[in-house]
């Protein structure tokens, strides 16, 4: 039983630390095909029509980056990137959802966008990054000049 418990343990560890590592060579990978931008992270991405359906909560995970006033998402290296004219868009943080920081991107004509960044802990999800783009990305918007 005991023995067991060890190789589950060990098989847990690994499983964790092969992740962190994907994670980020992922990050590495994506922010290679971006030049130069002023902020970068990997964030969790949700649609409008996805955002909080009981399953599955977002579209994809790829690279949220800043350049100048727009913001880019691409999941991977080949995808043309979703881009927003932060000049011409809101951003909001809205209400935690799943114990999960989000912040959401209205676009002139009311379409919305939803990002966060979270890190799964051993007993709470770190949501520090998500909390430093939105207030990166709302010093890039039109009203906080």
């Amino acid at each position: 039983m005991l023995t067991g418990a060890i190789i589950g343990g060990i098989v847990g560890l690994l499983v964790v630390l092969l992740t962190y590592s994907t994670k980020n060579r992922r990050f590495k990978k994506l922010l290679g095909s971006v030049q130069n931008p002023d902020y970068a992270g990997l964030y969790h991405y949700a649609s409008q029509a996805r955002y909080k359906k009981s399953m599955k909560f977002f579209d994809s995970y790829g690279l949220l980056y800043v350049k100048g006033n727009s913001l880019y998402y691409k999941a991977t290296e080949t995808d043309h990137p979703l881009e927003l004219d932060l000049a011409q868009s809101s951003v909001q943080q809205e209400p935690d959802w799943r114990k999960l920081k989000w912040f959401s991107v209205t676009t002139p004509v009311g379409e919305k966008h939803y990002f966060n960044s979270h890190k799964l802990g051993a007993f709470v999800n770190n949501s520090d990054e998500t909390l430093r783009g939105l207030a990166f990305i709302k010093s890039r918007t039109a009203g906080s000049n």
